[in-house]
């Protein structure tokens, strides 16, 4: 295989490697192709709201995740926070750094919250909840944490 063909191998592999870990380990200055985005920003959204996700992780895939670290882990640590799981059913890049998303939330498998929009932001080359849908949610239960009235939330959705 010569150098070309070698680099090209390497640099496919690496990509699909990135994919599949969902959050990328280090910044980029290239930017990255909008289907890449796409499934970037899917994959944030379903590991986020995974019951299987561990609150380490969740904490990592939401904007500002230090500042919901209480609440993340009280919430992983309920037997139905353990059943929750979310579809994307669309993504739409905004520019290189925000992404309104379309999902829904199901709980035991059964539909939870339906049709829900918002918004993924990138943060240092990685796809994030952000913190302000984070918010709307935490807002529908009815839960008032500190981080939401603090300014951290960068757009309403």
């Amino acid at each position: 295989m010569d150098n070309h063909s070698a680099r090209s191998a390497g640099l496919a592999v690496s990509a699909l490697f990135s994919l599949a870990l969902g959050i990328s380990a280090c910044g980029s200055s290239t930017t990255s192709p909008p289907a890449n985005d796409t499934a970037l920003v899917k994959q944030a959204w379903t590991n986020f709201f995974a019951g299987s996700t561990s609150a380490a992780d969740k904490i990592k895939l939401l904007q500002n995740g230090d500042q919901f670290s209480q609440v993340i882990n009280e919430a992983v640590g309920l037997s139905i926070s353990k059943t929750s799981s979310a579809t994307v059913s669309s993504v739409v890049i905004n520019n290189p750094t925000t992404a309104t998303v379309t999902y829904s939330i199901n709980l035991g498998g059964q539909p939870a919250l339906q049709n829900q929009t918002g918004t993924a932001v990138k943060v240092n080359g990685s796809w994030l909840v952000g913190d302000s849908s984070f918010c709307a949610l935490l807002q529908l239960e009815g839960q008032a944490v500190p981080a939401c009235s603090t300014g951290t939330s960068t757009s309403a959705g």
